[in-house]
């Protein structure tokens, strides 16, 4: 037969040990300054987010690679201001600098390119750039300089992506992406 088994007898609980630097609750200085400065860094790039995006963040969905996208004639970019028309904006993209999808959508947080027309190649279609704001300066549509000066309005090729550079004596060039679609008046303001 086996032995019992030893009594046990109660023992007090031991006192908790006064807390250590390593066991104290809270943050060490070096963990709070992280968080500061972390936070601050998110906080910045979310406000980098909503100056930088065109009126707070207008989405673009359903890009094919390598379609960019025109609103009123002008290409979208983060630093342009998206133009005010409270019927809606009309849209094109285009793909290896041909007019690729077009139409007309509503002004709103997106754009879904799947909403516009396929655009069929049209020969000799033209539009109208008018650049307007600064006087006096020089327009280049492409490697052609237009005739005139600022303020200006010309005939343009529709359904193909030209550079615009408007040279003003003394200031920095002004460089924009512009592509018409046929009909299509591309309005440039030049500060």
């Amino acid at each position: 037969m086996a032995a019992p088994p030893a009594p046990v007898h109660a023992v007090a609980p031991a006192a908790p040990a006064p807390p250590t630097q390593a066991a104290k609750p809270g943050l060490t200085p070096g963990q709070r300054k992280g968080l500061v400065v972390g936070g601050v860094g998110l906080l910045l790039a979310g406000l980098a987010l909503v100056f930088l995006l065109p009126k707070g963040g207008l989405e673009v969905r359903n890009a094919q690679e390598g379609e960019r996208v025109y609103v009123s004639g002008v290409l979208l970019e983060s630093s342009n201001a998206l133009p005010e028309d409270p019927t809606g904006w009309l849209v094109s993209t285009a793909v290896d600098g041909k007019l690729h999808r077009f139409g007309k959508v509503p002004k709103s947080e997106h754009i879904d390119l799947r909403t516009l027309a396929d655009a069929a190649p049209q020969a000799d279609a033209r539009g109208t750039l008018s650049v307007t704001g600064a006087q006096g300066c020089r327009v280049a549509l492409g490697s052609q300089v237009l005739q005139g000066q600022t303020p200006l309005a010309s005939p343009m090729p529709a359904g193909r992506e030209f550079e615009v550079r408007v040279t003003c004596g003394g200031k920095p060039d002004v460089v924009r992406w512009v592509m018409a679609v046929p009909g299509q008046g591309v309005a440039l303001d030049v500060p």
